[in-house]
């Protein structure tokens, strides 16, 4: 007979966190577990996106067993229009919530993936699809209705300074035009640099996209270096 420990599970609501500092706590956690994730599978330099998730997500629910967190794998977003979307990881307070407070979507940073992909921690090259990281966000597929979420870029190659650069010259492409896009993009979409590049393992930015909604959305993006 299979022993009943329904008493021991966690992710409950939790009395003791102060209203409106859950996402404070979410990214405090976030953080320190992003190192531990960076340990333990730096050196992952050729593996695919959808394996790096899995990973991801597996060491995000280990470390959160005492903590007021749910992270749920490809976590359905509704939309008003069309079929529901998918966001890598869905942030839930209870396992009875039917909506996530928190998203967060992942892509890989590496120069090997083909030329009509690079982009793709932004924007992809098929309107249609919606592939990119940001464009997700803008568009309102991802982070639906939130007004903080995140995105994790896996560094692969190069380094977070590297990909900082190029990453905020494309934005800047799309302000200025010379990228043409059916979305508003202005410098608040570019990524502030917050660490300094002084964490080595994982560095820290932050932007703010304004939605086709005309809401707006903070995003924290994490580029954790594989590399070393």
């Amino acid at each position: 007979m299979l022993k009943d420990n329904h008493k021991s599970v966690s992710n409950i609501p939790n009395p003791s966190i102060k209203k409106g500092t859950i996402k404070k706590k979410l990214f405090e956690f976030v953080e320190a577990t992003l190192l531990k994730f960076q340990n333990q599978f730096k050196g992952e330099v050729d593996t695919s996106e959808e394996v790096l998730n899995e990973y991801l997500g597996k060491t995000l629910n280990y470390y959160s067993k005492s903590e007021p967190f749910i992270f749920q794998p490809e976590t359905r977003q509704k939309q008003l229009k069309g079929n529901d979307r998918k966001v890598d990881i869905g942030v839930f307070k209870h396992y009875a919530d039917t909506d996530p407070f928190f998203t967060i979507e992942a892509k890989r940073l590496t120069t090997s993936i083909p030329k009509s992909r690079e982009k793709e921690y932004i924007l992809g090259n098929d309107s249609g699809k919606l592939s990119g990281g940001i464009e997700r966000f803008k568009y309102n597929v991802h982070g639906v209705n939130l007004d903080h979420s995140a995105i994790i870029g896996y560094v692969q190659n190069e380094d977070a300074k590297y990909w900082y650069n190029i990453i905020n010259s494309w934005i800047q492409e799309l302000i200025t035009g010379q990228t043409k896009s059916p979305l508003i993009w202005v410098s608040k979409d570019l990524l502030t640099n917050i660490c300094g590049f002084k964490e080595m393992r994982y560095a820290k930015f932050i932007s703010e996209s304004e939605k086709i909604d005309k809401t707006k959305i903070s995003l924290n993006h994490y580029f954790v270096n594989l590399c070393q």
